[in-house]
């Protein structure tokens, strides 16, 4: 692992992100979970919070006879007040003897510590969208805007570059600085993230190209970080060549698209074209887990039991699990998480009282 951790090396979680971390094993792995606060003196609490947290990893790990001098790179981040100052609504750490992965939660988490062989990762579980709401991308070669839709309505969803202008993401350089050099900017709304910008290297075509491509692959980035924690969908409204630019910058899932300059269009027609388009191709059952979960236990392709669902787990047959998660079912919750996603699963979280009959955990057999 790196002699030091600095803020640069912490990212927005997205779906990809989990899927990796649930491949990754190795003896030991140490995961933090911590909350922490975007403003205000509080963000200090930090400090103390992950000296703490690193303190009884350590012990842990000594406990076993295991090393735990991996973990002295993630120390230097307790007095680096700048990083404290940039954070989101939690903070995760996975720590291995080979390498280490920081990511900002946009949620409340509750602090926890864990050493073993696998990571732990149901904290990081998104939210089950039971309400059949989606996420809608505004994109054109002049600006982005995100909404989100519920109920018919869409709002606007406002982040440090969301919604903005192409100028907002690809910063032109300075004529008079050298081209050995290259200026950076905080990426929207990753909190202590440093991306450098390269408008004006290159020359004709080449440079355009190059811009255009920092300019999507930004605006992803802020919206991967949104939408994660919301099993939501994604619509994009844009223009045949601008969305294949978008899409081939991005590792986001995008359930529909809607082609067409949104720049033309009226409030009342952007909205008329995107909710025609969500009736016709988004996913019937995008809120309807517990109508698809009664008609596949009928047909003994689900259950609501663990042990037989940890089973399934193991062998690929988990197609979709939604799980209540709290401190007492947790960790036998968490070698569900793993199993189904090294198996390409789906994994959400819900709330006390969503599943039938008092259950916590509910799942969908491929087979």
């Amino acid at each position: 692992m790196s002699t030091a951790i600095k803020a640069a090396s912490v990212n927005r979680l997205k779906s990809s992100d989990l899927q990796k971390l649930a491949q990754i094993t190795a003896t030991p792995c140490v995961s933090i979970v911590m909350p922490t606060h975007r403003s205000g003196r509080e963000t200090q609490q930090g400090t103390i919070r992950l000296k703490n947290l690193i303190t009884k990893a350590t012990q842990q790990l000594e406990a076993n006879d295991q090393d735990a001098s991996f973990l002295d790179p993630l120390k230097p981040l307790l007095n680096d007040s700048n990083f404290w100052q940039h954070q989101s609504d939690g903070l995760a750490i996975f720590a291995t003897p080979d390498d280490c992965h920081l990511f900002h939660l946009n949620r409340d988490v509750p602090e926890h510590v864990s050493v073993g062989n696998d990571l732990f990762l149901t904290p990081l579980v998104p939210n089950h969208n039971a309400r059949g709401a989606f996420f809608v991308l505004s994109l054109s070669w002049d600006e982005a805007k995100l909404f989100r839709c519920e109920d018919g309505e869409l709002t606007s969803v406002e982040t440090k570059t969301l919604p903005g202008k192409y100028h907002d993401f690809v910063v032109p350089r300075d004529p008079e600085v050298s081209l050995q050099n290259t200026s950076h900017r905080s990426v929207g709304n990753t909190p202590g993230t440093s991306t450098a910008m390269f408008h004006g290297h290159g020359e004709g075509e080449d440079k355009i190209e190059a811009d255009r491509d920092q300019y999507l692959s930004l605006v992803g980035e802020q919206v991967a970080g949104e939408i994660y924690n919301t099993d939501m969908p994604l619509i994009v409204v844009a223009t045949t060549e601008t969305c294949g630019h978008f899409e081939s910058t991005t590792d986001m899932e995008i359930a529909a698209k809607v082609e067409g300059s949104p720049s033309q269009w009226s409030d009342h027609q952007f909205q008329e074209r995107v909710m025609q388009t969500a009736n016709e191709e988004l996913p019937a059952d995008t809120g309807d887990f517990l109508q698809r979960f009664g008609t596949a236990v009928a047909q003994s392709q689900g259950s609501s039991d663990y042990p037989e669902i940890l089973e399934a787990a193991h062998s690929g047959r988990v197609e979709t699990v939604v799980a209540f998660i709290d401190s007492a079912n947790a960790e036998d919750v968490n070698k569900v998480v793993l199993e189904t996603l090294r198996h390409g699963g789906k994994v959400t979280r819900c709330e006390s009282g969503f599943l039938p009959d008092g259950t916590d955990i509910a799942a969908i057999f491929r087979f």
